[in-house]
Order: C-alpha cells, then sequence, then structure tokens
C-alpha cells in the first residue's frame, strides 16, 4: 500500500515538472516596436498608430506622445499596413481632462488607405516614420 501511494506520489510529481518544463526553452518571436512618427516633417503631437496584418490578421496600436510611440506587447514579425488616428476621448470618469482635437489626412486613418506599410522583424524595431499629409 505505501508502495502504491509513493509510486503514484512520484508520477504526479513527474507530470507537474514536465507541465513546468513545457515551452521553457523556446524563444519569443515577437517584435518589440518603437519609434518616432512626423507627419509632414513635424513630430505628430498626440494620436494613435495602427499597425493591421490583413495576411495573419494581426496587428495592434499604440499611443503617440510628441511624437513618440512604443507597443505595450510584442507584434508578430511581418509587413503591416499603418493608419494614423486621432486619440481617443477622455472616458466620462476623466473628469477635468480635455477632449484634445487633432485631425489627420482621411486617407491615412485607415490602414487599407493609407499607402504606408512595414515590415517587422523578429527582435527589437525602432522606426523612424515622416508621413507626408498629400
Amino acid at each position: 500500500m505505501i508502495c502504491q501511494v509513493t509510486t503514484k506520489l512520484a508520477m504526479l510529481m513527474l507530470c507537474i515538472l514536465c507541465t513546468g518544463l513545457v515551452g521553457c526553452s523556446e524563444k519569443p518571436t515577437g517584435a518589440e516596436v518603437d519609434g518616432k512618427i512626423a507627419l509632414d516633417g513635424s513630430p505628430v503631437s498626440t494620436g494613435v498608430i495602427l499597425f493591421q496584418d490583413d495576411f495573419n490578421g494581426t496587428g495592434g496600436s499604440a499611443i503617440v506622445e510628441d511624437g513618440s510611440f512604443k507597443f505595450s506587447t510584442p507584434l508578430p514579425p511581418g509587413k503591416y499596413a499603418v493608419a494614423l488616428q486621432p486619440p481617443p476621448p477622455p472616458a466620462p470618469h476623466e473628469t477635468g481632462i480635455k477632449r484634445v482635437n487633432v485631425k489627420f489626412p482621411r486617407h491615412l486613418t485607415v490602414a487599407a488607405t493609407s499607402g504606408l506599410e512595414i515590415e517587422i522583424t523578429p527582435g527589437k524595431n525602432s522606426l523612424d516614420l515622416d508621413v507626408q499629409s498629400k
């Protein structure tokens, strides 16, 4: 009886150990992305930059402040269409925060019509984008 309990306990410990090791040796394949964005040579004061990969159905967005942005989570490597949008309005509970009125050319606000494409590679990607309004 003690032998059976010991054997079952040993098997349980082995299963827990193996489960904990699964995936530990894999390197992350995501890409860290940050950068600067300007519109007609001037840094974008505020907004949202969107990356959209229609082929894989992936993408992400990052807040732009004083021309700089940084994605908070890694993106899968690949080609992305880029769009630039105004910042979202403040949430109802955010009292005292003014809505910032920023306008971008309409074609830049949709990834499919912006004409902007970038290639993200594994590892760190620091981008320097200068978008033209026309």
